[in-house]
């Protein structure tokens, strides 16, 4: 017999949430079920998060290609497309499936990030930058270099 009447389970007791920034490794992370007891399933999560914000940065760039892509298929002089046909353009149903996708993981990546804890913080932040390495420099070479204001 469940004799929970609608307060706290254990993981909430055992990990509570704090309102501020902490350290440490008991989290219980967007789920009650997903709870970080032990500093070995932190750094899964951990790791797990970093990986998250690196390739979160190389969706972000590789929707900026398919744009490309996609406006050279589009921008050819003297060619006049209906909107039915750019609503049913495979690169655009796509890019709509990839915008899902990056918008759905900016939100579990913000919602981490207002668990307050510092680790889980800064994994997602040292993830986004190594991503922005790893994928920046192909923005970087496709910028003229005579242009000053990209």
């Amino acid at each position: 017999m469940d004799h929970n009447h609608g307060g706290p389970d254990d993981m909430e007791m055992l990990c509570p949430m704090k309102m501020s920034f902490h350290g440490g490794t008991c989290e219980v992370i967007l789920f009650p079920s997903w709870a970080t007891t032990k500093t070995g399933q932190f750094v899964g999560a951990w790791i797990g998060f970093f990986l998250m914000a690196l390739l979160y940065e190389g969706l972000k760039f590789y929707r900026e290609i398919l744009a490309q892509k996609e406006a050279e298929k589009h921008c050819s002089p003297g060619t006049k497309r209906s909107m039915r046909h750019f609503m049913t353009d495979k690169l655009h149903i796509l890019q709509s499936l990839l915008h899902l996708i990056q918008v759905s993981v900016s939100y579990i990546l913000m919602l981490i990030v207002m668990l307050f804890n510092l680790w889980l913080c800064l994994a997602i932040v040292s993830g986004a930058a190594v991503g922005y390495y790893f994928f920046g420099w192909i923005r970087r070479s496709k910028m003229d270099p005579n242009e000053c204001c990209n």
